[in-house]
């Protein structure tokens, strides 16, 4: 007897034991399952979330589960599961045609099926190359042609202070600067791909962020045993990033190839050591502050040709360097890479003039009377 009551009292041990566990586990599962559909309750209504704007490829007959990943990995979506579920019970497409769509990061879910189920909304994808040496007026231009977006409008923003909060190289430019163009110098040349009729602030964004990475990041330069950063290595020049651009825009749109950049520079940087002795060379000669670059006569316009008839007599550019000492007010061109590290490696020489032949020749001179003779060989005399 007392054996069956000892075993009737363990029964009812275990028995409690289970039914608290149970308990517990049937509220885990509910507080779980209430977390999960709150989580997806502020997925669904884009509680929280960035307006940015986002770009998605789907492909051919992708299915709403390839859809719902695309989605999460562009972070458009957190909860892949619960979209699912809701494209399910909302009776949603299970095939989507494929293409290229923009989204808001803020779209609820409902909004981004009812996006991308309209095959009106797939946008057309344009690429174009910015080429070294391109001003602002070739890169609107090439804008408008490719009917990226109307090339007054690229010029309205590139004349703003819309993005010096975003980029720190264009917040450190004087606000007052009497440069032509604020962001001229800063479109990195390179190829991009666009949407036909894009936003002009998304364009630039594009181009703005290219030359932020290629400025920042760390990179192998011939020369040096570590990687660097053009940043750094200004910085330890003592130059802005401004100074530096602006330097490396002369360059790029004087010298005959990637071989002759560094001599043009070290011309560059000879010629602006003479500020601090009054325009005078180690030669005995004068003005040599004076940088003389004919690439800047016109500015913003490349040739005189290309001058607006109407403002072309008496056309006077704030940036000829025939006229005012040093480096112009801001640079002339949106250089290469090449040309930027021209700027920060001139050659070693004691050369303060060069000039051209038409076919590309380059000869350098220390003495004007050594130029004259120069020019002569040029074919430029």
């Amino acid at each position: 007897m007392q054996m069956e009551k000892s075993k009737i009292k363990k029964f009812k041990k275990n028995g409690c034991f289970f039914k608290t566990a149970w308990i517990v586990f049937i509220c885990l599962t509910s507080v779980l399952f209430s977390k999960f559909i709150m989580m997806g309750i502020n997925d669904m209504l884009a509680v929280g979330k960035s307006s940015d704007t986002l770009q998605i490829e789907i492909l051919e007959d992708s299915s709403i589960d390839e859809v719902a990943q695309i989605l999460k990995d562009k972070n458009i979506i957190t909860e892949r599961w619960f979209f699912k579920l809701y494209a399910f019970a909302t009776k949603s497409p299970k095939i989507f045609s494929a293409g290229i769509y923009e989204l808001e990061g803020n779209m609820d879910y409902q909004s981004i099926i009812n996006h991308i189920k309209n095959r009106d909304n797939i946008r057309d994808i344009v690429e174009v190359t910015i080429t070294e040496g391109m001003n602002i007026l070739e890169c609107a231009a090439l804008m408008e042609k490719n009917e990226i977006c109307d090339k007054d409008e690229f010029l309205k923003y590139c004349s703003s202070g819309r993005f010096d909060e975003k980029y720190n190289f264009i917040k450190e430019i004087e606000s007052h600067s009497p440069r032509t163009y604020r962001l001229e110098g800063y479109l990195f040349p390179d190829t991009y791909k666009f949407y036909r009729g894009e936003d002009p602030v998304n364009v630039i964004n594009k181009l703005l962020s290219n030359f932020q990475k290629r400025i920042y990041q760390q990179t192998s330069i011939e020369g040096r045993s570590s990687e660097a950063s053009i940043c750094q290595l200004a910085e330890d020049q003592g130059l802005s990033i401004d100074q530096l651009i602006n330097l490396a825009s002369l360059i790029q749109a004087e010298a005959a190839s990637k071989e002759d950049m560094h001599k043009v520079s070290s011309v560059i940087s000879n010629r602006l050591d003479t500020v601090k002795t009054g325009g005078k060379n180690r030669f005995g000669e004068f003005s040599m502050n004076l940088l003389r670059i004919d690439a800047t006569i016109y500015y913003p316009y490349k040739t005189e040709a290309s001058i607006p008839a109407d403002i072309r007599k008496g056309f006077s550019s704030s940036y000829n360097t025939y006229k005012i000492q040093g480096l112009p007010p801001g640079p002339i061109c949106n250089p290469g890479f090449d040309a930027i590290l021209a700027a920060l490696f001139p050659a070693q020489t004691d050369f303060y003039y060069y000039c051209h032949s038409k076919t590309g020749e380059s000869f350098f001179a220390r003495t004007n009377e050594v130029h004259i003779s120069n020019l002569k060989k040029a074919g430029l005399t």
